[in-house]
């Protein structure tokens, strides 16, 4: 399993965002953040070696993107409730699926249970940006 492939979830807020009219210079941020994320992920998932230099900076740069997109949705975006709500429980459901994915990588780096979980990881995160540009 290759993780560069589900990195490209990433590129469904990117499309949202562009189809979007109405803009704000946070949603250009943190569209210019997500693309550098996908770069660096893709990057270092073409040839995941742990600890690596390329390792680090995806590391950081979606640490900064975790904490950004969420702050800008929950107390930034004028969007309703439940929207926020639903943000709330993606960015928990999220971390426990990271950590699953953090704990069996340090296990067995790149098994299959770690790829699985990153993977899942992958997709709800994408869903979660996703809520930042509707």
């Amino acid at each position: 399993m290759n993780l560069s492939i589900t990195t490209l979830f990433l590129f469904i807020p990117i499309i949202i965002f562009l189809y979007n009219k109405n803009k704000t210079i946070w949603e250009y941020i943190l569209a210019l953040l997500l693309l550098t994320n996908i770069f660096l992920s893709f990057l270092f998932w073409s040839n995941p070696i742990e600890n690596s230099l390329i390792h680090f900076y995806d590391g950081i740069f979606a640490k900064i993107s975790y904490l950004l997109f969420p702050i800008y949705i929950l107390f930034i975006k004028d969007i309703k409730y439940k929207i926020k709500l639903a943000s709330l429980m993606l960015l928990f459901i999220s971390s426990i699926i990271f950590y699953y994915s953090n704990i069996n990588s340090k296990k067995n780096w790149c098994s299959y249970k770690h790829l699985v979980f990153h993977s899942i990881f992958h997709f709800l995160i994408s869903v979660g940006c996703s809520i930042a540009f509707i």
